[in-house]
């Protein structure tokens, strides 16, 4: 009779413990309304014929309707989008701060990577990060816009 009492009990926690799982996968990410960087002419003509970059572009205007199941199941492709827009940034964008921008975006997506791989993924992790990522996009849609903002000169 205990061990029937225990066992049930211990089904009943782990039938817990999978309902709430399966309900965290199905929240969505709370990204934060943010100014949106438009590119400017130069620096739109410049990405334009830069195929990773564009995939990126689609993949962050996706995660605004990811739910935390989207962010484990799409880890990989954004990890592997990120690395090659990583090396094939274009001579005429090929700067410190943009390198450093696409930069971060590669780390924070190996990192969702490997917290998404997990035996039991940190959900609370890969949403703070998947929440930040649009972000960090952002922040690189402002250093290309930089590269090409004249300045004009004073004497």
């Amino acid at each position: 009779m205990i061990c029937i009492t225990a066992c049930n009990k211990e089904k009943t926690v782990q039938n817990n413990d999978n309902s709430r799982l399966q309900d965290s996968l199905t929240l969505e990410l709370n990204i934060r309304p943010y100014n949106k960087t438009k590119l400017i002419a130069k620096a739109d003509s410049s990405v334009r014929d830069w195929p990773m970059y564009n995939s990126l572009k689609n993949e962050i205007e996706r995660m605004k309707e990811y739910t935390i199941q989207d962010v484990l199941t799409n880890a990989i492709n954004i990890e592997s989008v990120v690395d090659s827009l990583q090396e094939t940034v274009p001579k005429k964008l090929d700067t410190l701060p943009v390198l450093s921008r696409v930069k971060i975006l590669n780390t924070k997506a190996k990192f969702l990577l490997q917290l998404s791989e997990k035996q039991k993924p940190e959900l609370n992790k890969i949403m703070k990060i998947a929440e930040e990522y649009p972000l960090e996009f952002n922040a690189l849609n402002i250093q290309l816009n930089e590269i090409f903002i004249e300045i004009p000169e004073f004497e």
